[in-house]
């Protein structure tokens, strides 16, 4: 199962809106075949594995797969009818399908057609490995969360000056690795326009990707000044869209318009936090299969969002140094108080650390 989940891992960032899963063939305790989810839209990591083993299977062979089989036919194929077809007899199940109305129907299935089937191995790690999807499944929107680096003194920067790395080299690399996971990055208007971020992943010093990128204006005065900024110019910039509300200024969206950008109006205005925030999660997943957005600023936003208890999972990176002065805080005291970590999990980056995990609020 441990090497299931290495073998789930290879889709990272690549699989969305489908979860990661991973797949292997045992004969006399020896791993025959492999396979994983490459990609949305091709074969699940059953069909992959199956395919990779080119025969019938050994009477004595086992299955090891990170989730649950599916049990419905849908653009590949349901993975439980092609393990009998292929007659395995033995299935070793990490988690279960998150999905309510599938949950445990594979194992049944299976069971029904004489399937030896152990399920639970290694589950919290199966689990947590697919966070985001089991989060859809769940609530049926996209998953949100915010990320932000701050000082040992509690700040973030300063906001007549230039932008300053918080941070080290090892920990700016380990927020490319969480960009090329999620589905689209956001940032407010202020840091677009103080910033000017390219919000694209890169590795190792090259550029890797792009996700959809996501601007959040209330009033879109960021039109008259901003419209120079690297993510509306670009070679990725056909993956950059405004979101603002309804009541925004008409010459505003005019503007946008003529130059191209992509825009999508909430019938939420945004002093409605809770509403707002609720209508961008729903309708980002099931008009556009955008299964998680990734925010990295500006204050008013994360303000924003955990005041309506909007923001589900938190990326938070600690350095050790100290900005002092007239430095800013990622989201007011009060906001700080609402929330904590549920079940954290750590990790050294260098001289820094990250505190990662879903927001629980308090």
């Amino acid at each position: 199962m441990r090497e299931a989940l290495t073998l789930a891992k290879n889709g990272w960032g690549k699989t969305s809106p489908n979860p990661m899963v991973g797949a292997v063939i045992a004969e006399d305790g020896v791993v025959v075949a492999r396979g994983w989810h490459k990609a949305d839209g091709l074969a699940h990591a059953e069909i992959e594995c199956l395919s990779a083993l080119a025969r019938l299977p050994k009477e004595n062979a086992v299955m090891y797969v990170t989730l649950e089989p599916c049990s419905t036919h849908g653009r590949t194929g349901a993975c439980t009818k092609a393990i009998m077809q292929a007659g395995v007899k033995n299935v070793v199940i990490g988690a279960l399908d998150p999905n309510p109305a599938h949950a445990g129907r594979g194992v049944q299935i299976l069971r029904a057609a004489g399937v030896n089937v152990k399920t639970g191995v290694l589950a919290q790690a199966c689990k947590d490995l697919n966070f985001i999807f089991n989060y859809n499944m769940a609530h049926a929107k996209a998953l949100l969360a915010i990320k932000f680096a701050q000082s040992a003194d509690g700040k973030i920067g300063f906001s007549e000056e230039p932008r300053v790395h918080i941070t080290g080299k090892i920990a700016i690399a380990d927020v490319h690795r969480w960009r090329a996971l999620f589905a689209a990055i956001g940032v407010g208007a202020g840091t677009l326009i103080k910033d000017d971020p390219a919000l694209t992943i890169r590795r190792e010093g090259a550029l890797d990707g792009c996700a959809q990128r996501i601007i959040f204006s209330s009033t879109l005065k960021f039109a008259e000044t901003g419209l120079d900024r690297a993510v509306f110019k670009d070679s990725f910039k056909h993956k950059t869209r405004v979101i603002c509300p309804f009541d925004v200024p008409a010459d505003k969206l005019e503007a946008l318009s003529a130059a191209g950008v992509s825009v999508m109006q909430t019938r939420s205005v945004f002093e409605d936090s809770a509403a707002f925030w609720d209508e961008v999660k729903t309708r980002l997943y099931e008009e556009e299969r955008i299964a998680s957005i990734y925010i990295e600023g500006g204050a008013r936003i994360f303000d924003s969002l955990i005041q309506s208890r909007a923001a589900d999972w938190v990326f938070a990176y600690q350095s050790p140094q100290n900005l002092g002065g007239k430095a800013l805080s990622a989201m007011t005291e009060e906001s700080f108080k609402m929330w904590r970590i549920k079940n954290p999990k750590y990790e050294i980056l260098g001289s820094d650390t990250l505190s990662y995990g879903e927001i629980e609020y308090i």
